[in-house]
């Protein structure tokens, strides 16, 4: 494994980065927010609780999707990356390890943070009867897991999992 701590604390400081403005945006939905463990914890990145509701939240940020777009010529198709297993151990990681409600991809678009929310549990089934193409991160620098890279576009159904887009941006 070439494990390489400057990509490792960039991915770190941008999951930090999507955590925050999560758990910022369902405080002023007036839940109480808790942090997940700093950790090895697949669970789920943020909690939140109001009245007798309790929803857990995976949240993946990207700021990379629309560069990608663009330098395949389609600006506005962006692609997601979906972690689903760590090569290192060949074992399930990311979206199949996780047991949250809800999986928010964040998109920087721009000076816009996006959220796509989705039924995690509804959105791993859609993803495991697919045929997207699975790609490593090594674009990243890490070069330790698989992923599926479905457009957006083609997850922005209900069935899919698909359940929302809220604007982070004011939460920043």
């Amino acid at each position: 494994m070439s494990w390489n701590k400057s990509s490792f604390v960039r991915a770190s400081t941008s999951g930090d980065y999507g955590q925050d403005l999560v758990m910022k945006y369902l405080s002023d939905k007036g839940y109480e927010v808790e942090e997940a463990p700093k950790i090895r914890f697949y669970d789920w990145d943020v909690k939140g609780h109001k009245d007798d509701r309790e929803v857990t939240i995976e949240v993946k940020y990207d700021s990379k999707a629309y560069y990608w777009a663009n330098r395949r010529g389609t600006p506005e198709q962006p692609n997601l990356y979906i972690e689903f297993e760590n090569t290192n151990s060949n074992t399930p990681s990311g979206i199949k390890m996780s047991k949250a409600d809800f999986y928010f991809y964040i998109l920087k678009t721009g000076d816009k943070d996006i959220a796509f929310v989705f039924n995690r549990k509804l959105l791993l089934e859609h993803l495991l009867s697919s045929s997207y193409k699975v790609v490593t991160n090594k674009a990243t620098g890490d070069d330790n897991a698989k992923g599926w890279i479905p457009p957006l576009n083609e997850l922005l159904i209900s069935s899919r999992g698909y359940k929302a887009t809220i604007d982070l941006t004011p939460y920043a």
